[in-house]
């Protein structure tokens, strides 16, 4: 879960700078806490694979090649996940509900891969 310590290192740190308004291409939350989860998801793997893969020299740079990536996926760019992260940060009561949302499907995850299979009638 270090894709959901640097987020919450990120919000700490951004949430103290001024309210500004909502950016004109602003990310609905809905989309927000989408693309939010697959970069936890893609920190992860970075975390997970991308570090014991020897040929894999940077593993800074594979994380943003999949960070960019996610953005294509969700058809936004990275400037207009900026601003709309920083936005949501200048406002945690709406930011909250978003990275709120993040940490319960993260803690839904860890529970559904810990729970043993169930046996089939």
């Amino acid at each position: 879960m270090k894709g959901l310590t640097v987020l919450f290192i990120l919000i700490f740190f951004l949430s103290c700078s001024d309210k500004p308004g909502a950016p004109a291409d602003l990310i609905s939350k809905d989309n927000m806490g989408k693309i939010l989860w697959d970069m936890v998801q893609a920190d992860r793997f970075s975390t997970v694979y991308l570090l014991k893969d020897s040929a894999k020299k940077d593993v800074k740079l594979e994380t943003f090649k999949l960070y960019d990536q996610v953005f294509q996926i969700h058809k936004v760019t990275k400037e207009q996940f900026v601003k709309s992260y920083k936005y949501y940060l200048s406002r945690p009561d709406i930011g909250k509900e978003i990275f709120d949302t993040v940490v319960v499907r993260a803690n839904r995850a860890r529970v559904d891969t810990t729970k043993p299979p169930q046996a089939k009638p």
